[in-house]
């Protein structure tokens, strides 16, 4: 019986070629249904995420700055001699009272002209002693002769008088009555003299006492003056407060108008608050403050705006209109918000990272399940501390993603595990 071998191998192969087109019809269909696949939505956990509800009503803005607490009254002693460190009594922080003893110097040089200027004084005031004897002395052969000139001239004015109707008799000469008149002249004239040199010799004795006095009083303020410079060698407070600084040490030479010690009055103290330089075109004088002491919050207003900016900060000076705080002190660190303005009727959100004032962003804002969010254009007004003005993009009650979402800012929507 023959076998039919060919349609046994042709049923076979067709077969073969059916899988074949049936697997390839298959893997065209499977690449095709891949190709219609969207990429996966990345996710994250909410608990990772800071979410912002939007807000409507009064938007307050703020600025920021960080400081110290800096006395108004500062007050540094200066050396008012020259000398050297002996002793520094007081430590910085120390209460102090006005007379507090803070340091004490030394100069030896000091000491000799003290005690130059005490003999130069004695000198001057013995020399004083003997002109004044010498003066009184030379007073009293002054008055001496003038009375002796005046008795002279009252002894010729008799003799002319007794002399003068003997005279007129002719029981005397002329001749002896012209030499009595002549005594009498001369007489007078001698007292006239006298009388003159007197005064001369009284305004050359003042003279003369003007100026030895001077010489007293000269060696007088030397003497004072070095007994000043030597009690300047205690260094003492002026004024009652908080020792904030010594500027020397024991052995250290100091010259006159060295600063030895900085003292500051605890009960006036204001915040120095450094804002940044981008921050200080709306403030003002006057502006509310609040200080925050980390004790307690103090209300204040701003005193002084520093024209300068250093290292891209400004300085504002806060007065402090409440009482500070017990354990507040000079040099404390503070944290000072100042309130600018207030805006009715706004839109705002917590401040994005990152975001600045007037400025276009890209925010996810979530959706009504709150698992998915995708990516808004939103347009930024005014900022604040925490917060910041919307003016579009969103309304009340949308809730945006406000952390760093940088990894992020290439997909449209993200998806939120919850």
């Amino acid at each position: 019986m023959d076998i039919p071998i060919d349609d046994k191998k042709s049923s076979i192969n067709k077969r073969r070629v059916l899988r074949a087109g049936a697997f390839c019809m298959l893997l065209i269909a499977l690449i095709a249904a891949f190709t219609q696949l969207q990429p996966a939505l990345p996710s994250i956990d909410e608990s990772e995420l800071w979410i912002s509800e939007v807000q409507h009503g009064n938007f307050t803005r703020q600025v920021r700055g960080v400081g110290v607490l800096a006395p108004s009254e500062i007050r540094w002693i200066a050396a008012n001699t020259a000398g050297r460190v002996e002793r520094v009594l007081v430590k910085p922080g120390a209460v102090v009272t006005q007379g507090t003893v803070i340091a004490q110097l030394s100069n030896p040089l000091l000491i000799g002209e003290l005690q130059r200027a005490r003999w130069e004084l004695d000198a001057a005031q013995a020399n004083l002693l003997a002109l004044k004897a010498q003066l009184q002395e030379q007073s009293l052969e002054q008055k001496l002769l003038i009375t002796q000139a005046k008795m002279d001239l009252q002894a010729a004015q008799l003799k002319e008088q007794a002399e003068k109707p003997l005279a007129k008799q002719h029981i005397i000469s002329d001749l002896e009555f012209a030499k009595t008149e002549l005594n009498t002249k001369q007489s007078q004239a001698i007292l006239d003299i006298r009388l003159e040199t007197q005064q001369h010799r009284t305004q050359l004795t003042s003279a003369k006492l003007a100026a030895e006095q001077a010489q007293v009083r000269k060696f007088s303020n030397m003497l004072e003056h070095f007994e000043e410079q030597i009690e300047a060698l205690t260094i003492t407070a002026d004024i009652a407060g908080v020792l904030q600084q010594i500027s020397v040490d024991v052995g250290q030479r100091v010259e006159i108008g060295s600063n030895i010690a900085r003292i500051a009055r605890p009960d006036s103290l204001l915040a120095e608050l450094q804002v940044q330089e981008n921050l200080v075109q709306d403030l003002q004088l006057g502006l509310p403050v609040s200080v925050d002491t980390r004790n307690g919050i103090v209300a204040g207003k701003v005193a002084r705006i520093d024209p300068r900016v250093i290292n891209g900060n400004v300085q504002i000076d806060v007065e402090l209109i409440e009482q500070l705080p017990s354990g507040a002190r000079p040099d404390l660190s503070v944290i000072g918000t100042i309130v600018v303005e207030q805006i009715s009727d706004a839109l705002y959100i917590d401040r994005p990272n990152g975001a600045s004032a007037q400025s276009d962003v890209q925010l996810f804002k979530l959706d009504a399940s709150e698992q998915y969010a995708s990516l808004e254009n939103i347009h930024l007004g005014k900022a604040s501390v925490s917060s910041i003005q919307v003016l579009s993009g969103l309304k009340r009650g949308d809730q945006v993603v406000v952390s760093d979402m940088g990894e992020y800012q290439q997909h449209s929507q993200i998806k939120i595990i919850q």
